[in-house]
This record gives structure tokens, C-alpha cells and sequence, in this order.
């Protein structure tokens, strides 16, 4: 499958320039291709081919030779390289998903005075090589931007699979881990209780003859160690039984279970559980923990290594309970762990599910950059069965975490704060688009429209994170190139060209609303939104070049209207079209981040319930083999029977030891030893 995603492209655009040059001239009868040319024409496409197949493996050594190519090709006519031009941008989108940024900055710029000199070669100098030139360094700083955002997201990606395989790799060593944890344990209780009961007791009876003392002693000694025994298994045994898995356990256990199992994979849980709050059991605690455990997730997905504090705090008058989970931001080596990478992600930060869990009972939830430092934080109000009061201030209005998230959210979309190369690239492109079209329709009037043209197309730096507003700011600035127009200081082609080649941006911004702005039952109504900006600017464009006064002799304002009306309905398929490709491209987004982070929690929820499983397998050998031979030794030992104390205590110690032998035996991970058969006593030599 890899080889055919190398190939199939550089194929297809080979196949295209064979079939436009020299095909068509063939097909033409052109005298003027010969055989000279047609061989050197396959050569080319050879060439390009193969080099285009190695832009994966080898992104600069294929870039610099679709290149090097291209200028080998120049003694050809110019339709020879039209279609294998485009193997530029393709070469140099491979070095900028694939090779890092500063290799890209060399790349390029190599790239674009190769295709300056070409374009000097095959044109004539002067204004048409200079308009070729800028159109390419306009379109390799787009493609730069765009193959750096395709490395982000791919980053993203093989940084969660490493989470999620570091998960796994846990998981599968959990009962394992926990099956060593408890052999030692096991093995301090034999070695230090049941092996001094069967010896003493042995001792005693062969000396009870000689040193009949020794027999009251020893049954004493029998009696103290098998209640300490019995006592340390009961609370083995109860330890076991309370997990994170299990949904009974008070919620101080399972958080503390919890943070431990992140722990093995790399973040700094603090933990910090109110006393009133350790005990809770029902919703609000269920509720509670699973806050915890995402906030714990998604600290893992964007900060791994981090510090991640956790503060539950209950009220003891209304069952209230207060959870915050902060992160100190600390994304250790993680490709675009910035804040500002971090912050973009937005809703993938899986704060729906959380907010979802908080709004079920009645509570509140904010999510957002800390205000206080780097870091993300997770602060969630959860009120109690017995506050009602709670589930009514939802509805009245935004309380203080509400404000606090509404703060949040602006320190969000501050000016400047996390601008990157593609948000550079695209403004940059759109702007210099009408630059363009003026310079074919008015060269001379290029000065006075670039302006406009910058202050439309400025807004979409900030398109990733303010849609809305971007759009209306795009949608504002088309007015400049009429009010230009009616203020006299732009000619009626030049404010033409402003408003049709301009229209771009508007798309831009479409687009960005429906991937970034929300789900698509939200942004839908920005197509129509767009479409009545475009006509309206139109309309305003048609009144100032003098359109008004012929509106008004052939019908009025109502033509006007009537022709706006019309613009507006033939812009809605091109912005319903943008807001579609935007909504799929978030649905796709957000599903794959859904689909990381569900797998993560549940694999790392996984890992902790295994955990929990062989606890509490081991808990009911324990329960019954174990302890039934250490309570009988109690009752041997006070019963008087020395005899009966040495047989149990046997008993006791062969049964453990099979444990312990189950216990550290070499299984698959994940796997859990089959159940063994009580054990009959063993003698143990003296």
C-alpha cells in the first residue's frame, strides 16, 4: 500500500504532461516535435517520476531533483513542463511535512531562485518574470505552511500512539507487577509467622519428654503468632477487596489508584483528598473520579512528564464536592507541546465528556489555559444529593467558574498568541491574490490596492482560534475596495478586481468557522451569513460606480434589491461547499482524537481493573486455604492441642506456599494462573 500512495501520484502527473504535450502536438500533426524531443520529453517524465517516488524516504534529495529536471528541461517547448511543474510544490509539501523546519526554510527559498532564474530564461525580463516569480514564492510559502500544519497533526498522532502503546505495555504488566507486589508480601507473612509456629511447635514435641515447660510455651507462642498471622492476612485481604475498579470503594482510594497507574506511565500526580472527601461513595463520587481520570488523560496525550496536582474538596453541610486537576504545562519533547498547540485543540481536549458528567447532576465545569502559569486546569463544581439549590444555578445565570471560564476562554484569543507559519501562509496568499489581478488589469495601480487587500485578508491569522470574528472582520473589510471607489481613490477595475479575486478570503474564513468554530449544528447559518456579505459589498460596489442612478431609472431600488438577491443565491453553493469541507475536516479531526483518547483512558482503566482482578483472586485463595489454617491454629493452640497446632500450621505454610509458587510463576502477560487444588499438607523437616 506505501508503494502504490509513492507512485501513484507521480504517475498520474506524468501521465497528464505526456497527454498534453507531446500527446496533443501529436495528435495535431505538429512538425515541429521530433524525435529529438519526444525522447527527451519520456526521459523527462521518467525522471520526475522517480523522482517524485522518493519524496518520502529522501524529501530534499527528490525536491532538488524535480528541479534539477525542470532546468534540464528549458531547451524544450514551454507546454513540456506545464503540468510537471507542479512537482515543485509537491516536492517541497513532502520537506516540510517531513523534514524539520529549518531544512524547509533553506528548501524553499532554493527552491523559489531556481524557478526565478527559469522564469527569467523562458519569459522576458521585466514585469512578466517578476509577476511569475512572486506568484511562485506566494505559493511556496503556502505550500510550506500547509505541509507544516500536515506535521503537527502527524506528530500528534504518532505521540498518542506511544502514549496509547506505553499504555498497553502497562496494561499487559499490571497483573504481573501486582502478582510480585504481593508474592513478597505473602512471603514476609510465611517466613516470619507460619514457619515459627511449625518450628516451635515441632521443638516442643520432641522435647516435651525432657522439658515439659516447653509445650505451655510453646502453644502460648502458637496462640499470639497465628492471631498475628490471622490479623495481618485480614488485612491483606481487606486491601485487596477496595480497588479503583471497583465502583463501591470511597473515592480517596480510587483517585489515589488511579494517579498510581499514571504514575507508571510518566506524569507527577500530587494528590490531595479532603478527609471529609475520601470517604464518598454514589454519583457525585462516580462522578468525581471520572473528571479525575479524564483530566488525567488528557494531561497524559499533552503534557506527558508533567506535574499534574489534584484537589478534591467536599463540603460536609451540602455534599458539595470541588475537583481541580492542574498541569504545569511541561510537554516534555513533544512536537508542538506549546501552549499555544495546546490551546488550539480546543474541545479535543475531551472537556465535552467531563462537562457532560458535571451537567448530569447539576454542576459546573471549566476547562481552560491556567491564568496563573503555563499548564492546563480542570475545575468542576458538583453538588451533592441533598443541594438542590446547585441544580437551580445553572439556569440563573453564569456563577464565578463560569466567569472564570468565560476569562479563560479570552486570554485565549489574545492578539499574537500562537500564530504559526500555515496561519502566515494562508493570509499571505489571499492578500497577494487581487495583488495580482490588479497587476494584470492596472499595474499602475498596485500601490494604492494593496492596502485593501492586506486589511481584508489580515483577520485570517487569527482563524483558528476566532472564527466568528474573523469572518466578520473579512466580511467588514470588503467594504474598502466601494467606499475606495466612491471616495474616488480607486478606479472601477481596480476596486473589481479587490471584491471578485478578494472573495477568498470569505471562503477562508467559511472555512475555518466550520472546522474550528464548533459542530456543524452550530455554524450552518454562516453560509447564508457569507452569501449576504458578499452581496452586500457587491451591491455596494455596483451603487458607487454609478449603478444607482441606472438602478434607479430602470426600476428603483427594488432592481437593486432584486439583484442582490440573485448574487446572494449564486454565493451559497460556493460557501455552502467551504463550510462543508471545514465541518468534515473537524468531524474527522475529532474523532480521531476521541477514538486516542477513549482508547488511552480505557487501556489505563484497564490496567488498574487487572490490577484489581488478580487482588482479588488472590484474596479469595487467601480467604479460603490460608487463613482457615491460621484461625485453626488459634483454636489448636488454645485448645491445647500441640500436636493439632503443628499439623494446621503445616497446613497454613504448604497452602501459602503453593500460593506464592502460583504467584510467581512465569505467565503471558495479562494471563491469570488457573485455580490449583487445595493443597494437602506437607511435611516440613525440622
Amino acid at each position: 500500500m506505501e508503494r502504490i500512495r509513492n507512485w501513484l501520484l507521480p504517475v498520474l502527473t506524468a501521465a497528464l504532461q505526456l497527454a498534453y504535450w507531446p500527446g496533443r502536438a501529436l495528435r495535431e500533426d505538429d512538425p515541429a516535435v521530433g524525435a529529438v524531443q519526444l525522447v527527451a520529453a519520456l526521459t523527462a517524465a521518467a525522471a520526475l517520476t522517480a523522482a517524485l517516488a522518493a519524496r518520502r524516504r529522501r524529501p530534499v534529495a527528490a525536491a532538488l531533483a524535480v528541479e534539477a529536471v525542470l532546468i534540464a528541461c528549458l531547451p524544450l517547448p514551454q507546454d513540456a513542463t506545464l503540468v510537471h511543474a507542479l512537482g515543485v510544490l509537491i516536492a517541497l509539501y513532502s520537506v516540510a511535512v517531513r523534514c524539520p523546519g529549518r531544512t524547509a526554510a533553506v528548501v524553499g527559498p532554493v527552491l523559489a531562485v531556481c524557478e526565478a532564474g527559469r522564469s527569467v530564461l523562458v519569459l522576458e525580463p521585466g514585469v512578466e518574470a517578476a509577476g511569475e516569480a512572486a506568484v511562485n514564492c506566494v505559493l511556496f510559502l503556502t505550500v510550506v505552511g500547509l505541509g507544516r500544519s500536515r506535521r503537527r497533526w502527524l506528530a500528534g498522532r504518532r505521540t498518542a500512539a506511544r502514549d496509547l502503546a506505553r499504555a498497553e505495555s502497562e496494561r499487559a504488566r499490571a497483573a504481573l507487577t501486582e502478582r510480585e507486589r504481593l508474592a513478597r508480601e505473602l512471603h514476609d507473612v510465611s517466613a516470619h509467622h507460619l514457619t515459627s509456629v511449625v518450628v516451635t511447635a515441632d521443638a516442643a514435641l520432641r522435647l516435651g519428654d525432657r522439658k515439659p515447660e516447653l509445650s505451655a510455651q510453646a502453644l502460648e507462642f502458637a496462640a499470639d503468632t497465628g492471631r498475628e498471622t490471622s490479623a495481618a492476612l485480614h488485612r491483606l485481604v481487606a486491601l485487596m477487596r477496595t480497588s479503583a475498579a471497583d465502583e463501591e470503594s470511597p473515592l480517596g482510594e480510587r483517585v489515589a489508584e488511579l494517579s498510581a497507574g499514571f504514575a507508571r506511565l510518566g506524569l507527577h500526580p500530587a494528590v490531595r483528598v479532603a478527609p471529609e472527601a475520601a470517604p464518598l461513595t454514589g454519583p457525585t463520587a462516580e462522578a468525581a473520579f471520572a473528571i479525575v481520570r479524564e483530566a488525567l488523560t488528557n494531561a497524559l496525550r499533552y503534557a506527558p512528564g508533567s506535574t499534574v496536582r489534584i484537589h478534591i474538596l467536599a463540603g460536609t453541610a451540602d455534599g458539595t464536592v470541588d475537583v481541580t486537576v492542574e498541569d504545569d504545562g511541561a510537554a516534555g519533547g513533544v512536537p508542538g507541546g506549546v501552549p499555544a498547540a495546546r490551546q488550539r485543540l480546543g474541545g479535543g481536549r475531551g472537556t465535552v465528556g467531563m462537562r457532560e458528567r458535571a451537567t448530569a447532576l447539576g454542576g459546573t465545569l471549566a476547562a481552560g489555559p491556567r491564568p496563573d502559569g503555563a499548564g492546563w486546569a480542570v475545575r468542576a463544581h458538583l453538588p451533592g444529593a441533598t443541594s438542590p439549590l446547585h441544580r437551580q444555578s445553572a439556569h440563573h445565570g453564569p456563577g464565578p467558574l463560569h466567569q472564570r471560564a468565560l476569562q479563560q476562554r479570552a486570554l485565549r484569543h489574545r492578539a499574537l498568541r500562537g500564530l504559526d507559519l500555515s496561519d502566515g501562509a494562508v493570509a499571505l496568499a489571499v492578500a497577494t491574490l487581487p495583488v495580482f489581478a490588479v497587476v494584470v488589469e492596472e499595474p499602475t495601480a498596485v500601490a494604492l490596492a494593496c492596502g485593501p487587500a492586506v486589511a481584508h485578508a489580515l483577520g485570517l491569522l487569527w482563524r483558528r482560534r476566532a472564527p466568528w470574528a474573523v469572518l466578520c472582520a473579512v466580511l467588514a473589510t470588503a467594504w474598502l475596495a466601494p467606499l475606495g471607489l466612491a471616495f474616488g481613490l480607486l478606479s472601477p477595475d481596480v476596486a473589481l478586481c479587490l471584491v471578485v479575486a478578494g472573495a477568498v478570503a470569505e471562503c477562508v474564513a467559511v472555512y475555518a468557522v466550520g472546522a474550528f468554530a464548533g459542530p456543524a449544528g452550530v455554524t450552518w447559518p454562516v453560509i447564508g451569513a457569507a452569501a449576504a456579505g458578499l452581496s452586500l459589498s457587491c451591491l455596494a460596489l455596483a451603487a458607487a460606480d454609478g449603478m444607482a442612478q441606472l438602478a434607479e431609472d430602470g426600476g428603483g431600488i427594488g432592481l437593486l434589491l432584486f439583484l442582490g438577491a440573485v448574487v446572494g443565491v449564486a454565493f451559497l453553493p460556493p460557501m455552502a461547499a467551504f463550510w462543508g469541507l471545514g465541518a468534515a475536516v473537524r468531524t474527522r479531526r475529532e474523532r480521531v482524537r476521541a477514538w486516542e483518547d477513549h482508547a488511552l483512558t480505557a487501556t489505563v482503566w484497564s490496567a488498574v481493573a487487572e490490577a484489581h482482578e488478580e487482588r482479588r483472586r488472590i484474596a479469595v485463595e487467601l480467604r479460603g486455604q490460608v487463613l482457615r489454617h491460621a484461625d485453626a491454629v488459634v483454636a489448636r493452640a488454645e485448645a491445647g492441642d500441640l500436636g493439632g497446632v503443628a499439623t494446621e500450621a503445616r497446613a497454613g505454610l504448604s497452602a501459602m506456599r503453593e500460593l506464592l509458587a502460583a504467584l510467581r510463576e512465569v505467565t503471558a502477560p495479562g494471563d491469570v494462573p488457573e485455580q490449583r487444588p487445595h493443597p494437602q499438607p506437607v511435611p516440613v523437616p525440622s
